[in-house]
């Protein structure tokens, strides 16, 4: 099916077709969490079932099917434009800057949860901790499983469709268009991982999913492949998902929340190596500009 009116679109449009999307598919998902609720007293469901519906309703409508619809509706060639191209070996080099990230992350996850608001700013300061406890105690309900189903269960709705969806609106559509209308990527790409840091009412874990947002955009922008930031993305979130599996079968005895953290000599080398895989990815991707241009 073709829409070659809105394919033609203003830029106002498109961006009203975007918010439009966004809007109903939250809306939609609010209402399959009601309807959830309901059928689950009528049913006997647990609360985790009840949790896990909403969940999986809230990834798909509010973050996977908003921006499938837009490419669909205003782009003559929506895959493309979403960046559904080869999966580059550059997934193996994203892979390795989660895990060397890790421990600067932790440290900033420590340090950003000991940062308070002015007294001035008390009130918002509590209700800002409340909201973050309370996302916290629903995450840690739908995690602490104990058996293989459970696992496969969290691993496609906390790492799988949340990595799908979330890369999708951020990085495939938001992200593209801020460095097109910015006409820098950088700061492009940087608006958009305040947004994607801030989308997530986590005041208290902002400067660690920032700096991850900044890796995944820049590794998708370098890579000019969704796929590259999707499988960090998976691989960030199924990390903390089989950890806390792992801990409650009783194999390890890891602190989630401390998770990565290591001593000032490892810190120094996850680092250097993080920026060793960064050099190596930028100076790629100008070589391989250089020769398109050579060719052209």
């Amino acid at each position: 099916m073709k829409f070659p009116l809105l394919k033609k679109s203003s830029l106002a449009e498109r961006i009203f077709l975007m918010a439009a999307l966004l809007v109903v598919g939250y809306i939609l998902s609010a209402v399959i969490g009601v309807v959830a609720v309901f059928v689950a007293k009528t049913n006997n469901m647990t609360e985790l079932a009840i949790l896990r519906i909403s969940q999986i309703g809230s990834q798909i409508l509010t973050f996977v099917m908003p921006p499938i619809l837009y490419a669909c509706i205003t782009k003559e060639k929506p895959m493309r434009y979403l960046g559904f191209n080869n999966i580059p070996l550059w997934s193996l080099l994203g892979v390795a800057l989660i895990f060397t990230i890790m421990p600067l992350n932790s440290v900033l996850a420590e340090w950003n949860t000991n940062v308070k608001l002015p007294e001035s700013m008390a009130a918002l300061d509590e209700i800002i901790k409340s909201l973050s406890e309370l996302m916290q105690e629903t995450l840690e309900k739908m995690v602490n499983v104990g058996d293989i189903s459970g696992l496969i269960i969290n691993l496609i709705m906390i790492a799988g469709l949340a990595a799908f969806g979330e890369e999708l609106l951020f990085r495939s559509v938001l992200q593209s268009f801020l460095v097109k209308k910015c006409k820098n990527a950088h700061i492009g790409i940087l608006i958009t991982s305040i947004i994607f840091s801030l989308i997530h009412f986590d005041i208290y874990g902002f400067l660690p999913r920032l700096v991850l947002g900044l890796i995944l955009g820049y590794m998708f922008y370098y890579s000019k492949s969704i796929w590259v930031p999707m499988i960090m993305h998976f691989l960030n979130n199924g990390t903390a998902v089989v950890v806390y599996y792992l801990n409650n079968i009783g194999v390890t005895n890891i602190d989630v929340d401390t998770f990565g953290q290591t001593k000032l000599f490892p810190l120094l080398l996850s680092i250097i190596a993080t920026i060793a895989i960064f050099w190596f990815v930028i100076h790629s991707h100008n070589k391989e500009f250089k020769t398109e241009n050579t060719e052209i």
